[in-house]
């Protein structure tokens, strides 16, 4: 009868237990880094919203301070968050994709330009009882900062 393990036994139960730690250290990296990047994109989507919910196209082709973009919205009090708008710079840009029009015939505009076809609609909107016009643009609001470039789709008002 045996009175213990053998040298080669013990040795391989050390191996088999640093295999496994290192898979469960790898995993716990790998789980690091996944959510480092979900915070991080949390934090550029919050951004990215607080900016399309102020678009702006004075803003265009601009590099603000975020800060600039929502102080004349928001009373911001806490001196950290202050400092962390300020401290955000952006760089916006923005490009119309498309005019919709709610309450115009289709075919009327069919074969005009887009500045024709605005302009006919607003004409037909004053000499006419019906439902007024309502226009909104989609643009695609473009920002780029320290963590990288991104964009979102937005619809604002058309004047």
């Amino acid at each position: 009868m045996r009175a213990g393990f053998t040298l080669i036994e013990v040795l391989v139960a050390t191996v088999i237990a640093s295999i496994a730690g290192m898979a469960l250290l790898q995993m716990n990296s790998n789980n690091m880094h996944l959510f480092k990047q979900i915070q991080y994109r949390s934090s550029n989507s919050e951004t990215l919203s607080l900016i399309a919910l102020h678009n702006d196209l004075k803003y265009h082709r601009t590099t603000k301070e975020l800060f600039d973009i929502l102080d004349n919205t928001y009373e911001i009090k806490n001196d950290d968050f202050r400092k962390y708008l300020k401290d955000t710079k952006i760089d916006y840009s923005e490009k119309r994709i498309e005019l919709i029009t709610f309450g115009a015939a289709e075919e009327e505009t069919a074969g005009k330009s887009t500045l024709e076809s605005e302009q006919s609609m607003l004409q037909e909107q004053q000499t006419s009882t019906m439902a007024p016009i309502i226009q909104f643009e989609l643009i695609q609001i473009v920002v780029t900062n320290d963590a990288g470039k991104n964009a979102i789709l937005s619809a604002r008002a058309f004047q």
